[in-house]
């Protein structure tokens, strides 16, 4: 029997997109992980090995130290650089709004 009335999906409150400062708190914890990978791969010693996994996968390839360092100090660059990016357009609505 088909129900009467409102249907579930005309309840349902719209739903808002993650406000910035989510997006921003995300990304500060998206830096601190990557601050500690880059300090791990930069301690071990040389004769280390350090393994990749492969995306949504259990599986593990061999990879070169030095590799992952540079590509792990690029990503831990780049999300600073977004973080500030978000900072300084919060900075700037602040300054719009005020009287």
């Amino acid at each position: 029997m088909p129900g009467r009335g409102v249907r579930a999906d005309d309840r349902a409150a719209p739903v808002s997109a993650p406000t910035a400062t989510a997006h921003s708190e995300a990304l500060g914890n998206k830096i601190k992980v990557q601050k500690i990978i880059v300090d791990e791969l930069s301690n071990l010693k040389k004769n280390r090995k350090v393994y990749r996994q492969q995306q949504n996968s259990n599986i593990f390839f061999l990879e070169d130290r030095t590799n992952m360092l540079s590509e792990s100090k690029n990503t831990l660059d780049e999300l600073r650089k977004e973080y500030q990016a978000l900072e300084n357009s919060e900075t700037t609505k602040i300054k719009t709004q005020s009287p």
